[in-house]
């Protein structure tokens, strides 16, 4: 197998077109999954591979070809996630035939490795983490949930600054939960209660509750994903002012919170659509930025199109 992914990654590569892929699922076959292969060169044979069947979702970056979805059998240094973005090739005129570009996958890891006091991102998939910039850093927001009587809090180094803005982001997915979460019982906000927290590191100094209105539509994000099952996808950072009922706004200092997000390596940053006059001036980070006019266009671009399958709905 080894030599004919190789065959068709060389073949694909001269006549085929690339792609971001979402994987959807994906299992080992075999052996071969120890620490070694994660340091292995291509060239050494001798190192074990894990090989892994996924079932991938490719998003052609011709946006007049719609996507389209394979299971390819491929070889990996490390385990991808579900939810993860891998880069593949693709042939236009027959989708049975796809690879993953596991070499640009493995020279992507090493990247990451070079830089992994900022990646941590990369790899801290969990279902209710988002990733908002404040002030000019990628800040990780995470929301749980316990039963309750519907209290929304702010805890550790959030504290009081991000409590106004928690409770409207809980109360902005509230309203639009029969759209969002049709599998929430009519009365699930009211028995449970809900906490935001940072899970590591600090909140930048100087943070000001402008900044942390900011952080709105991540916190929402965060909390669809934990009730819906669907993991923010890695490579997004979101930023958002957004009320009770709703309605996106408009954030301060764009470029600085695109910057925020380049620096740490994501490749998108969902924005509001009010924000769509400063794009321009966030170009030369070669992020790209996608506008949301709506709470739900936001949670349709950050989350995983899939649900993990071991996701259980809260009761």
């Amino acid at each position: 197998m080894l030599f004919k992914h190789k065959h068709l990654l060389d073949e694909l590569r001269k006549r085929g077109r690339t792609a971001p892929a979402e994987i959807i699922s994906v299992r080992t076959v075999g052996g071969g999954n120890n620490l070694r292969a994660m340091w292995a060169s291509d060239e050494d044979l001798t190192a074990q591979w894990m090989n892994c069947w996924m079932h991938l979702r490719v998003v052609p970056k011709n946006r007049a070809e719609p996507p389209f979805e394979a299971t390819v059998l491929t070889r990996m240094h490390t385990l991808p996630l579900e939810g993860g973005v891998v880069p593949v090739w693709y042939d236009p005129e027959d989708h049975a035939r796809v690879v993953m570009d596991y070499e640009a996958d493995v020279q992507g890891k090493m990247h990451n490795l070079a830089h992994g006091d900022l990646l941590m991102h990369r790899y801290d998939q969990r279902l209710g983490l988002a990733w908002t910039p404040v002030r000019d850093e990628l800040l990780p927001v995470m929301v749980m949930a316990e039963r309750g009587r519907g209290r929304v809090k702010a805890t550790g180094r959030l504290g009081a600054l991000f409590g106004p803005t928690a409770d409207a982001a809980v109360a902005a997915v509230r309203g639009a939960a029969p759209r969002l979460l049709p599998q929430l019982g009519a009365d699930w906000f009211a028995h449970h209660d809900l906490s935001v927290e940072e899970p590591y590191g600090d909140i930048p100094r100087g943070t000001t509750a402008d900044d942390a209105a900011g952080a709105g539509l991540a916190i929402a994000v965060a909390l669809v994903s934990l009730l819906g099952g669907h993991l923010v996808r890695a490579e997004v950072a979101v930023t958002g002012r957004l009320a009770a009922d709703g309605r996106l706004e408009p954030v301060t200092d764009l470029r600085g919170r695109a910057h925020a997000a380049h620096k740490i390596y994501a490749t998108q940053l969902v924005v509001p659509a009010g924000n769509q006059a400063d794009g321009h001036g966030s170009a030369e980070t070669g992020l790209e930025l996608s506008f949301a006019t709506d709470l739900d266009e936001a949670v349709h671009a950050c989350l995983a199109r899939h649900a993990l399958r071991t996701f259980v709905p809260p009761a």
